[in-house]
């Protein structure tokens, strides 16, 4: 039996958060969602979901009603995933406003990583640790092999709205104080 497309893009609004219109795997869902917007919101309102269209960034968020099933990121993947944001932000702005893909190296992540004198050092294995499960909610794509300093990432415009949402300013000072506070911490991999 086929499954309808209604049914399989609400499906996998449900099982990865984002839907990105500037990716090609998902491009036809998301401008799938953009023409039937109403018939969309109407299928997650009575289950305690909105759908949230981020035009600007081309991403179609999903977000629960009640504050629950949110990803409890354990204290290094959240800390790649504010460094993933603060690159993003740098290179957006530097970024033609045609462009839609924005790359970093694993090279600009260690050193972005090494700036805050963290107890654990940056590694491959604390990379694919922590790109493991953000990759999942459609955060980002590894391009290459993580094992090359030259490897790219491709960072989505979804990471902007893993978080709180703010201009591009206000979410550069933002980030980065959020780093700092990670900065010199005793603590072991708490959530």
């Amino acid at each position: 039996m086929a499954v309808d497309i209604k049914e399989e893009i609400a499906n996998y609004l449900l099982n990865n958060c984002f839907l990105m219109g500037t990716v090609d795997t998902t491009r036809e869902k998301y401008y799938y969602v953009i023409n039937h917007e109403e018939s969309f919101r109407q299928i997650f309102l009575p289950i305690g979901y909105t759908l949230v269209v981020h035009r600007n960034l081309r991403v179609i968020q999903l977000i629960n009603n009640h504050g629950s099933g949110r990803v409890i990121l354990k204290k290094y993947e959240s800390i790649i995933l504010l460094i993933l944001r603060l690159l993003y932000v740098e290179k957006r702005e530097s970024l033609s406003t045609s462009e839609d893909r924005v790359f970093a190296t694993v090279e600009e992540i260690k050193n972005e990583y090494e700036k805050l004198n963290l107890p654990r050092k940056f590694d491959r294995v604390l990379l694919e640790e922590s790109l493991r499960n953000i990759k999942r909610y459609n955060l980002l794509k590894v391009e290459d092999r993580l094992s090359d300093m030259d490897a790219k990432i491709r960072i989505y415009p979804s990471v902007m709205l893993a978080m709180p949402d703010v201009n591009i300013n206000k979410a550069y000072e933002e980030t980065a104080k959020l780093l700092a506070q990670y900065e010199n911490s005793e603590d072991g991999d708490e959530e």
